[in-house]
């Protein structure tokens, strides 16, 4: 099975692909230029060196948030043109899952924290083997971690951002490594190895797919506030 993967729901952005079940491309960009702008060439490149066409991918699977509103609408837009235009089925994942996913198997429940910027945080709770404990929620840091009653490790940037809180809250935790704390493509790849049945085609399903922001955007709020106040 091929299968291309990617993410561009934080400022950084990722993309993996497997080729006959094997992962064989992987990137991680960390750098300051647009998702417009490197998405579809650093896609194409990953293909090249792969070796294969996009019409022989089987499955696309994308981080669809939460996370940065633009690059959410960007990796979906990219995501929908590719498999609307070669009848590929298309996966969205949790952007939330997908972090706890780099820890799979660890001793402790999985406490992801992404930071959502205005002093919040998008978070949730997964057991072990990622299961959904607490499920996901835009937050204040401390409203969320007042929930956490078990030691946990801690996934994701909020980790380090909100340390200082975090050690506040009195719970106990494990910080990860800072390489699991990076938003990767190729954890897809796995969670994919886990489902029993890969989707099939679905034109309206991909058509009507929504990004999942987890909040509304501050123009959304702020047009809110306008009619709130009117």
């Amino acid at each position: 099975m091929n299968i291309l993967a990617l993410d561009a729901s934080s400022t950084s952005g990722s993309i993996a692909i497997s080729k006959n079940s094997r992962i064989s491309f992987s990137i991680y960009l960390d750098i300051r230029i647009t998702h417009s702008e490197r998405l579809m060439p650093q896609i194409d490149f990953g293909l090249k060196q792969c070796q294969i066409e996009i019409q022989d991918l089987d499955l696309i699977c994308l981080g669809n948030g939460p996370g940065s509103f633009t690059g959410i609408r960007i990796g979906l837009a990219t995501a929908k043109g590719l498999c609307m235009g070669n009848n590929i089925p298309l996966k969205p994942f949790n952007t939330l899952e997908m972090l706890a996913f780099n820890v799979y198997g660890h001793k402790l429940p999985v406490l992801t924290l992404i930071d959502a910027k205005m002093e919040e945080v998008y978070a949730a709770l997964y057991s072990s083997r990622i299961k959904e404990i607490i499920p996901p929620q835009n937050a204040k840091p401390i409203d969320f971690l007042n929930q956490i009653k078990e030691k946990v490790v801690i996934v994701g940037d909020g980790a380090i951002k909100y340390k200082d809180i975090i050690d506040k809250s009195g719970i106990q935790y494990e910080l990860a490594l800072p390489h699991q704390n990076i938003p990767l493509a190729s954890s897809m790849i796995s969670m994919i190895q886990k489902l029993k049945k890969i989707p099939e085609f679905d034109f309206d399903f991909i058509a009507n797919l929504e990004p999942y922001y987890l909040r509304k955007s501050q123009a959304e709020l702020a047009k809110f506030g306008k009619k709130g106040n009117r």
